[in-house]
């Protein structure tokens, strides 16, 4: 077994026991991840109305893009700078988050105004629900970052899997004890806050970091989240665009539709997870040498999976989304972003190594570019102009990571 190993090893130039050992765990996370959110999207789709759970996608495709002001990626600072030995500025990073995230209730409570102006209670009341939970709800995930930091992938995924369940349970429970947007959306985001909140406790008590602080997390963190902003506000345009311009029963069939994708694309990004604090610890020539080889044969097997996904999607959406079989083929089409997804690791190296200025070039040039395609092919085209504008996203923005790389 052990030459079996080593051969894999020098063929795809990693250390897959180091995969193995955090990856184990990491994917047992993601695994009960895909498992609860499939079944959630499939109890959506057979107990709420298409135009219910539209709705309710709109919201939260809201509550996405004003979660930018928490600074989501303060988490990848955080995480680099305990790889690095500085784990003192943990609670300062809390702080500077919930402090941020309160703008985010801001623009959650003026929505909520715009719709009780508009005579809308039923988006009205869902966007105070929203406010109340946004500046919480992802920041007390920052213990994640300690874990992480310090490899410690076992009880990271171990927290994450019982909060998941939790939230899954309270979820299932309130569509079928109610059709209520109102309690569906408090039993979507109450698990996660309470229990981040208890796990946040008892990781700082536990673990107790060290304190030794860095003084360039919190900068490095708003500059990583700044830069994340337009890419929060331009992945979901499009679903924006197709609840305003085709309502939102078009946007549950859309959202079904990019479901398996989108866990799929979960499903990997336990590989730049992992990677994260390798190349935080190694040289950057050493890391860059290799890269490339890495991502092209990573491609392969990625290639197999969407080939096996375009088979068998039109059974997978008659056993489980039967009223929604009109998604087959959107789901098909759109699976084919799935092939870009190796290249993100040149990205996770980007960060690895706090290469402000290369990830600032990166954004703002795909996510100029994706504004624009989304804005001009969502309109005229509707679905179909999303999936479109999707694919031709990832195609330009693989080629601007290749350019920026070859330039490290």
């Amino acid at each position: 077994m052990n030459v079996f190993i080593d051969k894999l090893q020098k063929f795809f130039g990693v250390d897959l026991r180091y995969i193995a050992r955090g990856g184990f765990w990491l994917g047992l996370d993601q695994f009960f991840s895909i498992a609860l959110s499939l079944a959630l999207t499939v109890a959506f789709a057979n107990l709420l109305s298409q135009e219910l759970y539209g709705i309710y996608r709109y919201i939260l495709s809201v509550f996405a893009i004003l979660t930018i002001f928490t600074l989501p990626n303060m988490d990848v600072a955080a995480a680099a700078s305990v790889a690095g030995g500085m784990e003192g500025s943990l609670t300062a990073a809390l702080k500077t988050r919930i402090r941020w995230g309160l703008a985010g209730a801001a623009g959650a409570l003026a929505m909520s105004g715009y719709y009780f102006f508009n005579q809308n209670s039923l988006l009205g009341f869902s966007f105070l629900i929203v406010a109340a939970f946004l500046p919480f709800n992802d920041s007390f995930g920052l213990y994640g970052a300690l874990l992480k930091g310090r490899r410690l992938f076992k009880l990271k995924s171990q927290y994450s899997i019982v909060t998941r369940i939790v939230s899954a349970a309270s979820l299932i429970g309130a569509l079928f004890l109610s059709q209520n947007l109102f309690w569906i959306l408090v039993a979507f985001f109450a698990p996660y806050v309470f229990l981040r909140l208890f796990f946040f406790w008892f990781i700082m008590k536990k673990e107790k970091p060290n304190e030794k602080t860095d003084p360039h997390l919190i900068t490095y963190g708003k500059h990583l989240s700044v830069m994340q902003f337009l890419g929060s506000l331009v992945n979901y345009l499009d679903s924006l665009l197709v609840f305003h311009y085709l309502g939102a029963a078009p946007l549950a069939v859309y959202s079904i539709a990019m479901a398996p994708i989108t866990k799929f694309q979960q499903t990997f990004s336990i590989i730049p997870e992992l990677a994260l604090p390798k190349f935080s610890a190694k040289n950057a020539e050493e890391t860059k040498t290799h890269l490339l080889k890495k991502i092209f044969k990573t491609l392969i097997f990625v290639g197999a999976g969407v080939g096996i996904y375009i088979l068998i999607a039109p059974t997978v959406f008659k056993l489980f989304f039967p009223k929604y079989t009109e998604a087959v083929f959107y789901s098909q089409l759109i699976s084919l972003i799935l092939l870009a997804l190796p290249f993100g690791l040149i990205y996770t190296f980007f960060q690895s190594k706090a290469m402000k200025e290369k990830i600032y070039h990166y954004n703002i040039a795909i996510r100029i570019f994706q504004l624009a395609i989304v804005a001009a092919l969502v309109p005229f085209f509707g679905i179909m102009g999303a999936i479109a504008a999707r694919v031709f996203f990832q195609i330009f923005s693989v080629f601007i990571l290749l350019i920026l790389f070859r330039r490290t």
